[in-house]
């Protein structure tokens, strides 16, 4: 543990006993054993460990600290229309139909965005062994790092209410959106829900000039869905190894 990892403990002592018992609770549920808030616990942890331990906290408190502002705005607010889904799409999967929306992502979002993240891409990395690239081996204090980024912004994919995977969109300025990444857990996956994604991701960013994406040449259903939607290919690529070629759209 590195010196100013130790600033965290004066924040988490001051928190209340039962919420430093939620956090811990929460924290050994995610790990899948016991977690301490305590320097000899930390000093056995890797650094990724510890930044997740850290980012929870601080955005536990930070939370906490925005509460009177946020029952203050929605007393005052109350009787607005502002709707928290951004937008709805309709689909039809055989005698079912269902509705594909999508949920702006804040930063308590994070573990359910990393846990599906994992769920989708696990099978590419096992196919690709791209274990450098592979967003199935990124952490959730990276997905914390790109929630707190100006430029980002992260919506859940919901089918009715049910987060089923989620999409990342990167403002690369003049007017350049880029897809980074797209993804649905594989049992959502051939569906169309895709489809209806991108139809309602370029509804709400109605000022795009360009859309950008990155994609695996290997695969030809992904490639074959993203020029169906009306992208095409760039001269750029990049060789991960000999299993697999990344390409840009």
């Amino acid at each position: 543990m590195e010196p100013n990892d130790r600033s965290l403990f004066a924040p988490f002592k001051a928190l209340t006993e039962a919420e430093q018992l939620q956090i811990t609770s929460a924290l050994s549920l995610h790990f899948g054993e016991p977690i301490a808030v305590t320097e000899a616990d930390l000093s056995k942890r890797s650094h990724d460990e510890v930044e997740i331990i850290k980012n929870v906290i601080s955005g536990w408190i930070l939370t906490k600290n925005a509460r009177p502002d946020i029952a203050e705005a929605h007393e005052r607010l109350k009787d607005t229309k502002l709707p928290h889904i951004v937008s709805f799409g309709r689909s039809d999967d055989g005698q079912d139909p269902f509705r594909v929306g999508l949920v702006r992502a804040d930063i308590q979002d994070a573990p359910l965005i990393h846990e599906m993240q994992v769920s989708a891409f696990t099978p590419l990395l096992r196919k690709y062994e791209d274990f450098d690239t592979n967003p199935a081996n990124e952490t959730v204090a990276r997905i914390v790092e790109r929630l707190n980024q100006p430029f980002t912004e992260y919506y859940l994919i919901v089918l009715s209410t049910l987060p089923v995977g989620a999409i990342r969109i990167v403002n690369e300025q003049n007017k350049t959106y880029r897809v980074s990444p797209i993804f649905l857990m594989p049992e959502y996956q051939g569906r169309g829900i895709a489809q209806i994604v991108f139809a309602l991701i370029e509804r709400q960013y109605a000022d795009a000039a360009k859309w950008a994406l990155a994609t695996i040449r290997q695969e030809a259903g992904l490639c074959y869905l993203y020029e169906k939607l009306g992208y095409r290919l760039t001269e750029g690529s990049k060789v991960i190894n000999d299993k697999m070629k990344i390409v840009f759209l």
